[in-house]
């Protein structure tokens, strides 16, 4: 090779590096404003749908990051790494917490079950034979159409203490349980017609325990901030304490997530859990989004939480154990 054509190879290389620079550099930007907008979501509920993409925002602005140090840009991968740090900060409510599981009352725990079973779903039946598998003793659901309701129906006999609320086109929002009603005074089950919650009061060992299934809309622009506006006077008027499982469409970090929470006295059970999903992807990890989530109340501790298996829906079920601390401990 001349020394002419070796010099071309070379500036040829220097531009391929320049442009890839500059791709990487504007895709990092754009990234990193996405990433920033969605900390805005206490007042632009827009940013609640951005903020979903939080942990793939920030998985993505590392690979830039990393792609910028490999292009010998070690001022603009710093900068990369910067936002990533704070960033991941912005996660809290999805990264794992240590639980002192040795002290819950065994008698006072029980197993839930969160599933959204699609509305476009035609067979419930794997769903239903799940539920029994795992020996649930509550269940949540959303989405319960009419084409399902024969085999959620089969449910009615193991699990006579329950509610089904109508909501919208895609179907209502229930609870089943076979703990029992609990026999304090007032109202054991109700419904928040068309918005998406429903709740029964059941005892588990000696405790009485709100049990509510909450379906809320996407946020921007479906609304779903104006539906948590009108459901937080019902939030905050449940029994307590409260345990919410349910499709909230929306990350655990998310605003919404967090006024459900300050309404029920509740908080949402740590982990990342990417239960929206589409099954002929599963090979990619990483993808889904986590929309759906368990609340517990103060004094209650979680024993173990975990996605369940594919039951022919596009979210995957939330499995948890939950539990109660002796109440000696709960101060």
């Amino acid at each position: 090779m001349s020394d002419q054509e070796e010099l071309e190879d070379q500036r040829s290389e220097s531009r391929a590096k320049t442009v890839l620079l500059l791709l990487m550099s504007r895709f990092g930007v754009l990234v990193a404003a996405a990433l920033a907008f969605g900390f805005l979501s206490p007042w632009f509920e827009v940013a609640d749908s951005f903020a979903h993409f939080r942990f793939h925002l920030l998985l993505a602005l590392a690979i830039v990051a990393v792609a910028l140090i490999l292009l010998r840009a070690p001022v603009r991968a710093m900068l990369a790494f910067a936002l990533v740090l704070p960033g991941i900060g912005g996660l809290a409510p999805a990264l794992p917490a240590a639980t002192n599981v040795a002290t819950m009352e065994q008698d006072a725990a029980f197993t839930l079950v969160q599933l959204n079973l699609n509305y476009l779903n035609r067979d419930a039946d794997d769903a239903v034979r799940m539920v029994r598998e795992i020996d649930a003793d509550v269940v949540t659901l959303q989405e319960v159409s009419s084409f399902v309701f024969v085999e959620v129906a089969s449910l009615f006999k193991d699990y006579p203490y329950n509610v089904v609320c109508q909501y919208s086109r895609v179907g209502a929002v229930a609870v089943f349980s076979r703990l029992p009603f609990a026999s304090e005074v007032g109202p054991r089950q109700g419904c928040v017609v068309g918005e998406g919650l429903g709740w029964v009061r059941v005892k588990v060992g000696e405790r009485p325990v709100t049990v509510a299934s909450m379906h809320l809309t996407w946020p921007f622009p479906f609304g779903q901030s104006a539906q948590v506006d009108r459901l937080e006077a019902h939030l905050r008027a449940l029994p307590r304490p409260v345990v919410v499982g349910g499709d909230f469409n929306a990350a655990p970090w998310s605003h919404s997530v967090r006024r459900v929470g300050e309404a029920t006295r509740a908080r949402v059970v740590e982990g990342l859990r990417l239960t929206l999903y589409r099954p002929s992807l599963d090979w990619v990890p990483g993808l889904g989004l986590p929309i759906d989530h368990v609340l517990t109340a103060p004094g209650m501790v979680t024993h173990s939480i975990r996605r369940g298996r594919n039951v022919g829906s596009d979210h995957l079920p939330v499995v948890a154990r939950l539990g109660f601390l002796p109440e000696a401990d709960e101060n």
